[in-house]
This record gives structure tokens, C-alpha cells and sequence, in this order.
């Protein structure tokens, strides 16, 4: 089922040259999260991830005008370094303290002949409101220009 709501899944695949090693720990390691975290446009001025199976995650990723700041909380679902990586995310808080969109994002990282990574992202929306159903459609985008963000990333730490 791909319709724009809950179930509608959304797979992306990337390549870093980077040891899936880094690659992975870029996901785990607060300070090589907040580095690339969310579009072109946005940052993270605050993330916290706990890096174990039903450890916290604080991301505050931040816009230009008019989107100002949305926290997003979770917890890492699985985790096997350096293999694959699960997510629980909840972002777009409303007013009455409903969340907009949640969704499960797993990665599997898979080390090339060449060295480099092959990475695979596959998110399952779970819950999303009706007013951020139509959001959906530039989910893979939004996740692509953070994957550019940390392709920069890895070329400055490698």
C-alpha cells in the first residue's frame, strides 16, 4: 500500500564513499546527526540520541520563516552496528498535543567490494494528520537533501 497516509511507505537507496563504519556512526553520534540533519535549509541545533535499543532521540530541526522549529522525539528501535539501524520518529507536535506524523525508518548498510556504502532507508508512516498527508510527497526529497548534507559530511571526517 503506498497511499498518502498510514502504511505508505517510502525506500530510498544512497552510496557514500565512506566505510560503513562512519556512515553508521553519522546516524548514532549526536554531533555528526546535527551536522546533517533535515533539508538543505534546516539544521539541528539540538540532538540527543541514545544509541541502544530503546534509547531517546531529541532533534529540534530548525527552518527558514516561515517553519521555525519542529522537535522531533523518538527511540532507536534496533540497533546492530554496523548493519542496520531503526528509528521510531514522531514530528509536527500540535496544538493539542497530538503528533502529526509518526514513522519507522530503517536502515541497512551494506559495505561494497570498493569500500564504499551502500545504504538503504525504507520509512513506514505509521500516523499522520490529514494536514500533513500531502507533506508526504516530498518525503523522499526532504531525506535525499539531508543525504547530500552527510555526503559533504563524510568528505570533511573520512
Amino acid at each position: 500500500m503506498n497511499d498518502l497516509g498510514p502504511g505508505y511507505t517510502m525506500t530510498l537507496t544512497r552510496s557514500f564513499d565512506a566505510p560503513r563504519e562512519l556512515v553508521f556512526d553519522c546516524f548514532t553520534t549526536a554531533e555528526h546527526l546535527a551536522a546533517w540533519w533535515g533539508p538543505r535549509t534546516f539544521t539541528a541545533p539540538v540532538c540527543e540520541i541514545d544509541a541502544r535499543p530503546g534509547g531517546a532521540i531529541l532533534i529540534h530541526m530548525a527552518g527558514p520563516e516561515p517553519y521555525g522549529i519542529n522537535e522531533i522525539t523518538g527511540e532507536v528501535a534496533e540497533i546492530d552496528r554496523p548493519a542496520r539501524l531503526a528509528l521510531l520518529l514522531r514530528g509536527f507536535q500540535g496544538d493539542d498535543g497530538e503528533w502529526g506524523i509518526e514513522h519507522l525508518s530503517t536502515l541497512d548498510f551494506a559495505e561494497t567490494a570498493d569500500g564504499r556504502t551502500e545504504m538503504t532507508l525504507t520509512t513506514v508512516v505509521r500516523k499522520v494528520s490529514e494536514a500533513l498527508k500531502p507533506a508526504l510527497n516530498g518525503m523522499k526529497e526532504g531525506w535525499n537533501q539531508s543525504f547530500d548534507k552527510l555526503e559533504e559530511l563524510l568528505a570533511e571526517i573520512g
